[in-house]
């Protein structure tokens, strides 16, 4: 089988290039195509360029500059649009894929015999910013995050109650990923809404137990930075994850573990009616609504946004 490798990119060459090596250690017989959407500034796309021609893989690799620049998720988004395999796989600019990861995900692909599996995803390492790789570290996110187990498959949402689907370096079925990508409020979450919406699809994934990929822990990700993950909408699309009765209790976790900061996050964008029905839900604890923050959170609710915004830093 052949896999499209989608890379989306921003302002980042001296990382992109890293990214690409990754690929290059591959297999390249289950490589149909590299498909680098470039969202950079004029002077890093030419950087980027440069790092494209450069490659080992350069012959493989198709990159667009997008004009003018898209945000995260269309750029993702127009990526799959344009991959012309079956089966693809995100791989964002500033993580790399370990030797051998695309083959055993292409032969576990190649292997499966149960048609509702449309995602296929292993363990990851984390990495610092300069690329150095903490291991033990590493085992804790795997246990925390439920991949320390054996090889499984299971409903996507199952995994999704224990967040162990990655943001990136999944093999996916693209016409799966194309059908539940968009969602009307997905903000820079968008890997959280499809991977709900693909779990109220009836989906399954499986499960590799080996470390495929390494994850970057950066302060210029958008999870950290600018704005910051847009708890609030991942509060809200976790509440639209369907589960089972006997599976409510791990949900109801879920939700309670961001609903106090998904409240100020809507206070802060000016969904007041938003995050009163967060405060009331039955997802804000007692000790919660009785402490400091809570108390402040209610004070904010029934004062003018501007009296409190800035206090809170708030970046548009």
């Amino acid at each position: 089988m052949k896999i499209s490798v989608v890379v989306p990119t921003y302002n980042r060459p001296h990382q992109l290039v890293e990214a690409l090596n990754s690929l290059a250690i591959q297999d390249w017989s289950v490589i149909d195509e590299v498909l680098i959407g470039d969202n950079s500034n004029p002077q890093m796309r030419d950087a980027n360029a440069a790092v494209v021609a450069a490659s080992p893989i350069a012959s493989l690799i198709r990159h667009h500059p997008n004009t003018p620049p898209t945000n995260v998720t269309e750029n993702q988004h127009a990526l799959a649009l344009r991959a012309r395999s079956d089966y693809f796989l995100i791989l964002h600019d500033d993580d790399h894929l370990l030797p051998g990861a695309l083959a055993k995900l292409a032969a576990a692909c190649a292997a499966e015999n149960d048609t509702r599996v449309k995602v296929w995803f292993g363990r990851n390492y984390t990495m610092d910013e300069n690329g150095v790789v903490n291991v033990a570290g590493s085992a804790d996110v795997d246990r925390a995050y439920g991949k320390d187990g054996p090889a499984e498959a299971r409903p996507v949402w199952r995994w999704c109650l224990t967040q162990s689907l990655p943001p990136n370096c999944a093999l996916i079925e693209r016409a799966a990923y194309l059908e539940h990508m968009e969602g009307a409020r997905d903000g820079n979450v968008s890997d959280w809404g499809f991977w709900v919406r693909l779990a109220n699809s009836g989906a399954w994934g499986r499960f590799i137990p080996e470390h495929l990929w390494c994850y970057r822990l950066q302060q210029a990700s958008e999870s950290v930075s600018g704005r910051g993950m847009d708890a609030h909408l991942w509060y809200e699309i976790c509440t639209q994850l369907n589960v089972p009765p006997e599976y409510e209790v791990q949900k109801r976790a879920l939700l309670e573990g961001v609903a106090v900061v998904a409240t100020t996050r809507y206070l802060r964008d000016g969904e007041r009616r938003r995050a009163w029905a967060c405060l009331t839900s039955p997802y804000w604890r007692w000790r919660d609504r009785l402490s400091l923050r809570g108390l402040a959170t209610y004070a904010m609710l029934v004062t003018p946004r501007s009296l409190w915004r800035r206090a809170l830093h708030y970046r548009a």
